[in-house]
């Protein structure tokens, strides 16, 4: 019904003030005439609602509207909490400790007690900021504030109103209300009861809209003495804070505040906790006055929160500790008190009772409990659901301590757990090896005994001690992992004890020398595979880059930079950043497993287990593995040094046969029936394709199972390449483009060396490092002669390639001819019959050093007119350019091999290209 009156009388009045417009233009309606008949109505605008008005009246008068910055970047809490924590790390390096601190820590003997409390107040704060929430009603007014006054009923409106100079509020036509002096409570009593007198059927609000600016002095032990602006609102916290907070010789419990002729004393600690907070309301031109401290009184030991608290009145010994934060255990404490007599000597005394006087300089000292054991506990670290402390009522053996083996984990390594008990005489640590494949199934068992901790590892535990950082630290190389404390421990073993404790983590690897330190070679993985030839490089020099292809070189950069990433993420096990002695003794008690199982290394074991245990753990032998055989090394001198035997099909050896730490197995499996990789077959074969080999086939027993070859196969051009021959002949080439390079290092300074000699080669240096070996083997593929040959028959290996041309029609005549290219091959024709086809050599060419590259890959130099040279079809003639300007940089010879190989690496990538 409201709205409904409230359209209709504003549709009418619409209609009523567009007739009036209609018919005197002239006249015009006032606009306050208007919004007083919206107010009466209810329909007003909502800017000048009360809330909107109070607000307003708040920002304006702060000056400074809280904002919230506009950043792309969303700042965590976890970010926020490691600045605060790198923030407090920092200063904790460059805190200079107080007299008061000094003096106290020297008779307790705690380079950690600090004067309580003071941090609350270096901390600077906006005391001016804008107001929110509504403010009590005894908030005292003063000359300045602004009031938002509402009124609703009969008369709908709102008023911002200041206290004038007189101390007044003058609101609309109410008489005026003194207010300054005055409880915001009082002077809202007084606003309510004249409008009441003056304006019937209507009710009034009133907010707090702005507050005015005080300024305080701030004096005395302060960092900032001085004059301070703050608000109305604040408090004597924030002036401390605006003042840059209380210094350490400055009271927190005595603080004075003088306001007009009276002073008052305030004590801060109920700011911290301990007492109740001050009430005190800071006016326009109080000074607050920070005396120096006063009496103090330490606490240290067994307590929440030591340190040194500041004395008022009598405390007693309980009301200390209090301060404190109470006694951590909550019987069996004793207080023994540093006091100072009245001579100044120091004397310890033991605190009576609780209720005993504390004497200001005194430094008491709880001391809860015994000196560190506890009676009646196990305690169970590690790879376990529920790690913890148990009674030893309730656990007296490792198997009731841990159950059965269905509750563990399924990734729990069972061979070795560690107890770690204390001698009953010495209180020495001793580290006992637990196997909880027995413990966990005989009876009776491990026995406990009080306070003995148990140690239960994870297969990634085990899996940590395999790893390249643990095997370079036993090698004698620094720690790369330094932030690992346990490995920081392992480093400084090996540099004190030089003993071969440690060796069995290192006895599967392969060592090699780099830069004059022992170092683990790197035999595969993505690793080794980044260049052609990583891994067998390393093995052999120990991945020098010395002699690498700049593109190569940065390939091993890339893998080096690779492995350094993954090792940078590595992280070490908490089970051994927790107790840093574990990893020694697990790599000292592990024996080496190596061969036919599927992941070979170091597996600490306690006591004794059977060869099958041990292969379980190695997460058990390779599927295809036949005609096994055990080689098994003792570490015992006293025991046999050496064994081989054969494992029958039962396996009973597996079981019967015991192993110790420090052995050292491998499992030997017969050589496995087919090759890692197999052979391509492309060409002029019945069925090309690629094959996998056994180990051992012949190239005749290949192409048999190929389909034989076609009868347009050229066997006497057949290409075939290997892997192993490609990289030694890359390993050429870079070995003949060092030598060149230093060659030409030497003669470049000599006045007679001409640059086009030394830019010739430059470019054929370059041309070395480019140019990609083939890999080519000279080899018999004619099936008809293997037959009738056996000897030239060749053993295939992983990788190979063959390529079965077919029989081909040109010759080639490359190099220094005049029109280089592919020529008809004509039986009988001769070499020089085929350059004269060319338009002859060019002036540059040297004749004398023409080469015939026949199809099957081997060359032959041509002399003279190379009369009675039987050129075959598929062919290449190489005549070379003069290289006589070379000679002066004494390098001719190795240029003379290097044409070679260039010579026969051109020929057959022409016939690969065909």
């Amino acid at each position: 019904m409201k709205r409904h009156f409230v359209a209709v009388t504003s549709a009418v009045l619409a209609a009523m003030l567009g007739s009036i417009a209609l018919q005197a233009s002239a006249q015009s309606i006032d606009p306050k005439v208007l919004q007083q008949v919206q107010g009466q109505l209810g329909v007003g605008s909502t800017s000048n609602s009360a809330a909107t008005q109070v607000d307003r009246a708040r920002e304006s008068s702060s000056g400074n509207v809280s904002t919230f910055p506009q950043t792309t970047r969303i700042d965590t809490t976890e970010e926020q909490q490691l600045r605060r924590e790198q923030a407090r790390a920092a200063l904790a390096k460059i805190y200079r400790p107080s007299p008061i601190e000094r003096e106290f820590r020297s008779r307790l003997a705690d380079t950690t007690l600090r004067q309580f409390g003071y941090e609350l107040f270096q901390s600077v704060q906006d005391a001016a900021g804008t107001m929110t929430g509504s403010a009590g009603d005894s908030y005292i007014i003063g000359f300045g504030d602004e009031l938002v006054v509402q009124f609703q009923g009969a008369t709908n409106d709102s008023k911002t109103v200041r206290v004038d100079r007189e101390g007044r509020l003058i609101v609309a036509a109410l008489p005026p209300i003194p207010a300054a002096g005055r409880s915001l409570g009082a002077v809202r009593n007084d606003l309510e009861a004249a409008t009441r007198r003056t304006m019937l059927g209507t009710e009034v609000f009133v907010s707090l809209g702005s507050v005015r600016a005080i300024t305080v002095f701030v004096g005395g032990e302060v960092e900032r003495p001085g004059q301070v602006g703050l608000t109305a609102l604040a408090d004597i916290s924030a002036a401390l804070a605006r003042a840059g907070g209380i210094r350490r010789s400055g009271s927190l419990r005595n603080v004075k505040i003088i306001s007009g002729g009276s002073t008052r004393s305030v004590d801060l600690y109920g700011l911290l906790g301990i007492g109740a907070p001050p009430a005190v309301r800071l006016r326009d031109g109080d000074r607050i006055i920070v005396p120096v401290i006063g009496d103090t009184a330490a606490v240290a030991g067994s307590v929440s929160r030591p340190g040194i608290y500041e004395l008022r009145g009598n405390t007693s010994v309980s009301e200390l500790l209090a301060y404190a934060g109470g006694a951590l255990r909550p019987r069996g404490n004793s207080i023994a008190i540093s006091r100072i007599s009245a001579d100044g000597a120091e004397e310890f005394v033991r605190a009576a009772t609780l209720s005993s006087r504390v004497v200001p300089g005194d430094a008491l000292q709880l001391v809860g409990g015994s000196a560190g054991g506890a009676t009646g506990r196990v305690t169970l670290y590690g790879n376990v659901q529920n790690p913890g402390p148990r009674p030893l009522s309730a656990a007296p053996t490792v198997r009731d301590l841990l159950g059965e083996v269905r509750d563990l984990r399924f990734d729990t390594y069972m061979p070795m757990a560690i107890l770690i008990r204390r001698d009953p005489v010495t209180a020495t640590r001793s580290f006992q090896p637990v196997n909880l494949m027995t413990a966990l199934q005989g009876r009776p068992g491990v026995a406990l005994r009080s306070d003995d901790r148990l140690y239960v590892f994870a297969r990634s535990d085990i899996d940590f001690i395999n790893r390249s950082p643990v095997r370079r630290i036993v090698l004698g190389q620094p720690n790369p992992l330094p932030d690992c404390v346990s490995l920081n421990q392992l480093e400084a073993l090996v540099r004190d004890t030089q003993s071969a404790r440690f060796n069995v983590v290192t006895r599967g690897s392969f060592i090699v020398e780099r830069g004059g330190q022992s170092d683990v070679a790197n035999t595969g993985g993505t690793a080794a595979q980044a260049g052609s030839r990583r891994g067998d490089e390393s093995l052999r020099t120990g991945a020098d880059p010395a002699g690498l292809t700049v593109q190569q070189q940065d390939m091993r950069d890339a893998a080096t930079e690779d492995e350094a990433a993954a090792q940078r993420n590595l992280r070490c096990p908490m089970i051994f950043e927790n107790e840093p002695g574990l990893l020694p003794i697990l790599i000292e008690n592990a024996i080496g497993v190596g061969g036919a199982v599927r992941q070979p290394g170091a597996y600490p074991i306690a006591d004794a287990v059977t060869v099958r245990d041990i292969a379980n753990v190695a997460e058990g032998l390779l599927t295809n593995a036949s005609s096994l055989s055990l080689d098994i090394i003792r570490a015992q001198a006293s025991a046999t040094g050496e064994q081989h035997m054969e494992i029958d099909t039962a396996g009973t050896q597996l079981m019967t046969t015991m192993l110790r730490p420090g052995d050292d197995i491998r499992f030997n499996a017969a050589l496995p029936q087919f090759e890692a990789g197999g052979v391509l077959l492309t060409g002029e074969f019945g069925r090309p394709g690629l094959y996998s080999i056994r180990r051992g086939e012949t190239l005749s027993q290949l192409i048999a199972r190929a389909g034989g070859v076609t009868s347009l196969a050229y066997p006497y051009g057949a290409i075939f390449t290997r892997r192993s021959v490609k990289e030694l002949q890359q390993e050429g080439f870079r070995r003949t483009g060092r030598e060149m390079a230093n060659a030409l290092l030497a003669v470049s300074a000599r006045k007679e060396s001409s640059g086009d000699s030394i830019a010739a080669a430059s470019n054929l240096i370059a041309t070395l490092s480019t140019i990609e070996a083939p890999g080519r083997v000279v080899i018999e593929a004619d099936p008809r002669v293997l037959a009738i040959r056996p000897d030239l028959d060749t053993v295939m290996n992983s990788g190979d390639a063959i390529y079965m041309p077919t029989r081909p029609n040109f010759v080639l005549a490359l190099g220094d001819v005049s029109n280089p290219g592919a020529l008809q091959f004509i039986a009988g024709k001769g070499v020089k019959d085929y350059i004269s086809e060319t338009g002859g050599t060019a002036a540059t060419a040297d004749s004398g050093r023409t080469f015939l590259v026949l199809p099957n890959g081997t060359a032959q130099p041509v002399r003279n007119s190379g009369r009675g040279i039987v050129v075959p079809p598929g062919s290449t003639i190489i005549v070379p350019k003069d290289i006589d300007p070379l000679f002066k940089l004494d390098v001719a010879s190795n240029v003379a091999g290097i044409l070679g190989n260039l010579i026969t690496s051109v020929a057959t990538i022409a016939l690969l290209a065909k």
